[in-house]
């Protein structure tokens, strides 16, 4: 598949996170261990997604929205390909026109910004802006193309009907208490 962002694009995002650079280093031996990290990496990108949707004024389905075209995007390429804040960032852009809640990327990258760095003013339009706001752009058009411009669908939220059987009421609990044990642990 063709990369569509470039590395000195990347080299933004990863001033953004304090990553190094766009890539992520090779697969370590332990799958085990690498099965736990990408779990709580997109815990961790999932719960970045839900606060900047909340600082940028999102209401909850385009935020949701964004969730699950992380993880969608996510289950057809690996996390140690593409940098997970940059599609969150993409994402988040893309589930604003999917759900009829534009936002503009210069807001996105201000906000993601602040997440990293909350002492820090906001970004000046200059060489590193327009790098970072490229990548979004161009990561958008990944996203797109990976998921076969499949952007709309039902969310889960929304299966929750009269005919519910309380074995699936006690899956959901039991989902909801290990998402609430996962952040205690990530935090």
């Amino acid at each position: 598949m063709a990369r569509f962002i470039t590395p000195g694009s990347m080299g933004a995002v990863s001033r953004l996170d304090g990553a190094p650079g766009g890539k992520r280093g090779a697969p370590a031996l332990d799958t085990d261990t690498d099965s736990t990290r990408e779990i709580k990496t997109h815990f961790r990108v999932c719960r970045f997604i839900m606060e900047t949707g909340v600082k940028l004024g999102m209401r909850s389905v385009p935020v949701a929205t964004a969730c699950v075209l992380y993880h969608r995007f996510f289950q057809c390429v690996s996390v140690t390909v593409y940098e997970p804040y940059l599609v969150a960032m993409s994402c988040i852009y893309l589930a604003g026109k999917v759900e009829e809640q534009h936002l503009r990327t210069r807001d996105i990258i201000n906000v993601c910004h602040r997440y990293f760095h909350s002492s820090s003013e906001p970004l000046n339009c200059d060489g590193e802006f327009w790098d970072l706001r490229d990548s979004v752009v161009q990561c958008e058009l990944l996203v797109l193309r990976q998921l076969n411009f499949h952007v709309s669908f039902q969310h889960p939220h929304k299966v929750l009907c009269e005919d519910i059987t309380k074995e699936h009421i006690d899956a959901i609990i039991s989902d909801l208490l290990h998402l609430y044990d996962m952040e205690a642990k990530c935090t």
